[in-house]
């Protein structure tokens, strides 16, 4: 398993490359005259590509996100902007929409520029401090995306209506892994010898999933550290940003609790705890064995990647690698 994971898997597909006469017509319409000074491809996605324009004038830097992955949900990526704002959760300021793929060969959003580091920049090599810091902002950040409530859990509309419902819990969860084990792509990746030890763990393990009693509510489903930037303040760490909404739907915490537990900061007791104090101290409720259910939980994420097309080898040893880590302790 990389030491890194996400750092080291590598893009699945083609960075968008835009003219750039597009970027001074469109910097100019929308930022009345302003030129672009300069242009910077950030890092960290996987699929869409996110540039970042420097302006001659207000409002001085903005991020161009090129929807490639799913052009069609980039209206829903937007509306969950929107109710992250409305509910005080730390995300990039929506500035414009684009719908239409005409104009620079993708639909599109701009959106502020946010100040921060990525989180896992801040905790490589982090004390004991930082990383206990850094794990409560966290906490604090999770508990109030999932204080928005959904009256069920499932795949979510451009206008936030639950358009696709889902089962949660342990019957969810094994048959969602049923379906991506007949995948032929999936079972090659991973052989038949680890499938049959990701069924017995899901045999034994998931129904553990059934034990929690609270409502469907907000899940980000990519709530990792270079999707969360980070700044400090002097005294203490703070989530400056939670970004790259497009895969959030109404679900269960776990989703995200598995997500930002992942190796190697998730092996840290020091991460856990921080976690747990900052997600009861702004209202959360977690019960006690919450690192494993986020776990299992975080299984999904591991199928859905080996299932895609492009994506590298890097990325398949860390599916391969996380499913026998888990599976081993079935």
């Amino acid at each position: 398993m990389s030491d890194s994971l996400r750092q080291a898997w590598g893009r699945g597909d083609t960075t968008l490359q835009v003219l750039p006469e597009a970027l001074e017509r469109l910097a100019a319409e929308l930022f009345g005259g302003a030129m672009v000074t300069a242009v910077e491809t950030l890092s960290g996605g996987l699929a869409n590509t996110n540039l970042r324009l420097d302006l001659d004038q207000a409002p001085g830097r903005v991020v161009l996100r090129l929807a490639q992955r799913d052009p069609d949900g980039l209206a829903r990526e937007a509306a969950l902007l929107a109710l992250a704002a409305r509910n005080g959760i730390p995300a990039a300021p929506l500035l414009h929409v684009e719908t239409d793929a005409r104009r620079l060969g993708a639909p599109f959003l701009v959106l502020g520029f946010v100040e921060g580091e990525m989180l896992e920049t801040a905790l490589a090599g982090a004390d004991d401090s930082t990383v206990a810091d850094l794990g409560y902002a966290v906490g604090e950040l999770l508990a109030g995306v999932h204080a928005i409530p959904f009256e069920t859990a499932g795949f979510l509309d451009a206008d936030l209506g639950v358009a696709e419902p889902v089962v949660m819990g342990g019957e969810g969860l094994q048959a969602f892994a049923a379906t991506m084990v007949r995948n032929p792509l999936v079972a090659e990746r991973l052989g038949g010898a680890r499938v049959a030890r990701l069924t017995a763990l899901l045999e034994a393990q998931s129904g553990r999933l059934d034990g929690w009693r609270g409502g469907a509510c907000l899940a980000h489903c990519d709530a990792n550290g270079s999707n969360i930037l980070v700044a400090h303040t002097g005294t203490h760490w703070r989530v400056a940003a939670l970004l790259d909404w497009e895969f959030a739907f109404a679900g269960s915490p776990f989703f995200d609790l598995g997500n930002t537990i992942r190796p190697p900061v998730g092996d840290n007791p020091l991460w856990l705890a921080g976690i747990e104090a900052g997600y009861r101290t702004s209202g959360g409720v977690l019960p006690a064995d919450w690192p494993e259910l986020g776990r299992l939980a975080d299984l999904t994420s591991w199928l859905d990647f080996a299932s895609r097309t492009q994506a590298t080898p890097a990325l398949v040893a860390d599916c391969r690698a996380m499913i026998d880590r888990l599976a081993g302790a079935a």
